[in-house]
């Protein structure tokens, strides 16, 4: 046998070692869905955006009817649902104290994105609508509190995702955008689509203990009671976060996202991760085209 036989059959077989050795992954997924990337879509899904559809003209008396208030998906609790003053009041009242602090010289804005940049409040109008999006700095999509993170880091402040300053922060640039249709563009091809199908994909993603997915809940299983609640459809949730949560906590969407992880004992991740962003493009896709509306309210 000549040298170079030899030779060929050894890398060979290091080959098949080597493949060998490559852990295998075991994914399993729940049903896949469509999903239109826009608010109306779930009129396919869940049929209740007939209900919720306008914030102006909610018919409350679903809303006093524990079997029947899902309907409404809890938007009955958005503004002006509680007129006295809550902790997303409180929320918004220290955003506007830290982003006082942190845009002196306007820097802050124009790193957020505000076009123009500056010192003027009033060109926040539409920023949270936007929002997330694709950023050339980071060179990734990313959400608006993640994007708050990191122009605080610019000016030496520590503003973590998921912490109550970044949320708050996040509710009062919000609070600018009240009222204005969410629009993000996920139909043309480029990151923003590939995130979106990305968040689409772990929706569907089985996992924990419980062998759960987004959507064992929230697509196959809505109007169905789980435990003291009943389950709502995924369409329009994302236009109300940060928001306050009547445990008295304020939480970001992905606080959210941790959440729902430990409740089906699955392991969270950190706020900001890759996973988690496109968890929220997905998400905030399926409220394209409803306002937003902060500081909301919400009992789970």
């Amino acid at each position: 046998m000549t040298i170079s036989r030899i030779a060929l059959i050894f890398l060979l077989s290091f080959s098949t070692v080597a493949v060998a050795a490559q852990p295998f992954v075991y994914r399993e997924f729940d049903l896949f869905e469509q999903y239109e990337p826009y608010v109306s879509g779930d009129l396919k899904l869940s049929g209740s955006y007939e209900y919720w559809k306008d914030p102006a003209n909610l018919d409350y008396r679903i809303a006093g009817n524990p079997d029947e208030n899902w309907k409404l998906n809890w938007k009955f609790m958005d503004p002006p649902f509680n007129q006295a003053v809550h902790g997303g009041h409180f929320a918004l009242d220290r955003g506007e104290d830290l982003f006082g602090q942190l845009n002196i010289k306007g820097r802050f804005a124009t790193c957020l994105g505000v076009k123009g940049g500056g010192k003027s409040t009033s060109k926040l109008a539409g920023l949270r609508a936007g929002y997330p999006r694709w950023r050339d700095d980071l060179k990734r999509v990313a959400g608006l509190e993640e994007v708050i993170e990191h122009c605080a880091n610019k000016q030496g402040r520590v503003l973590q995702s998921g912490s109550y300053d970044n949320s708050a922060v996040s509710i009062y640039l919000a609070s600018f955008s009240n009222g204005m249709p969410i629009a993000i563009d996920v139909a043309r091809a480029g990151p923003m689509k590939e995130s979106f199908e990305r968040g689409r994909k772990l929706f569907h993603l089985k996992a924990g203990a419980f062998n759960f997915a987004c959507s064992s809940c929230h697509s196959h299983n809505i109007g169905r009671r789980l435990r003291g609640n009943i389950i709502t459809t995924p369409y329009g949730d994302a236009a109300h976060y940060p928001v306050y949560k009547t445990q008295y906590m304020l939480q970001s969407l992905h606080l959210r996202f941790v959440e729902c992880n430990l409740d089906t004992r699955t392991q969270s991740l950190l706020p900001g991760s890759r996973p988690y962003t496109d968890l929220e493009v997905f998400m905030t896709a399926l409220s394209n085209g409803y306002p937003v509306t902060v500081p909301a309210e919400r009992d789970w």
